[in-house]
């Protein structure tokens, strides 16, 4: 069956179609320059755990600011290291607050002046064994021993560093580490991993939703073809397939509301068709059949609006 993605609002006389953390008690740093390849670990017990699930980390700013991460601006950066600014010139984002990107506790609060360039820094541990840090900071907001909820204040934009950096302009060095280990792993912020090598955020932005064929048909499934349902003028919603892995899945999406008149059909060349029908608040189906290189026949209805396509989608 073709993967070719389609989009398409059929007229039909007489009937259209429808468009529509807990925190972790072990603490796990690795200390040293942000450059070297060994880790110096600098807490009195380590955790040893393998990885659980990450916390749900957040950009670590004040919720509606919107923030510019780079990965490679740095010299001594490797690849999941991030430089955050988003002001204008070199010192316009210095004392911008900086806040906990998940719930934990401070494990380092303190300010290097020779031992790496990371001047003021605080490190907090999270669950799972991870553990993020923020560099460079004006101030420090916070102590060792604090626990910390997700976007508790925790300093403030800086540009300190060793004497031999005293170049630098204002920005926040940020990482993720894993088990103590160096270097540091990919950052995620709201669920999504941070597209490197930049990319612009909004702190506490939702998500974006998931389409309606991955969230009814599951996760894995897209959208290859649809149809919008249309009667007079109005559209009531759409019909949608979708594809994974050699199986077809068919719903009919309307917005939640009423219960409203609805099916969803599916039917493999060679096979019956099958159709979800009844009265639904949201959606009909979801349909799934096998289908390989075999073409299909799908469609629905919303109310009297209706569309069936012709068997299509073959290989």
């Amino acid at each position: 069956m073709s993967l070719k993605l389609r989009s398409r609002a059929v007229a039909v006389t007489g009937a259209a179609v429808v468009t529509a953390g807990a925190v972790a008690t072990g603490v796990v740093l690795a200390g040293g320059d942000p450059g070297t390849k060994k880790a110096a670990p600098v807490a009195a017990t380590a955790n040893r755990a393998a990885a659980q699930a990450a916390p749900a980390f957040r950009l670590p700013f004040p919720c509606g600011q919107v923030w510019t991460g780079n990965s490679n601006r740095s010299s001594a950066h490797t690849r999941y290291e991030i430089d955050f600014n988003r002001g204008s010139s070199p010192e316009a984002d210095n004392g911008h607050a900086v806040v906990a990107a998940a719930a934990g506790t401070v494990v380092r609060s303190t300010r290097h002046v020779n031992q790496s360039g990371f001047g003021n820094h605080v490190v907090i541990q999270h669950s799972g064994g991870y553990a993020t840090w923020y560099a460079h900071l004006k101030y420090r907001s916070v102590k060792v021993g604090q626990k910390v909820a997700s976007g508790t204040k925790i300093g403030a934009v800086g540009r300190t560093t060793r004497p031999s950096n005293s170049g630098m302009s204002s920005h926040l060095h940020y990482e993720v580490r894993l088990n103590g280990g160096y270097p540091p792993v990919a950052a995620s912020f709201g669920g999504r991993r941070f597209a490197y090598p930049q990319q612009t955020l909004k702190a506490c932005a939702k998500p974006p939703a998931p389409h309606p064929v991955t969230q009814i048909c599951g996760a894995g499934y897209r959208k290859i073809d649809e149809a919008a349902l249309r009667r007079g003028g109005k559209t009531y919603g759409r019909v949608y397939l979708g594809y994974k892995s050699g199986y077809n899945c068919v719903i009919t999406v309307k917005p939640k509301g009423a219960k409203t008149a609805m099916s969803a059909t599916l039917q493999v060349r060679g096979a019956a068709a099958r159709t979800d029908r009844g009265n639904y608040t949201w959606y009909a189906g979801p349909i799934r059949s096998a289908a390989g290189k075999k073409c299909v026949k799908w469609g629905g209805s919303i109310g009297s609006a209706a569309y069936t396509s012709p068997f299509e989608h073959c290989g």
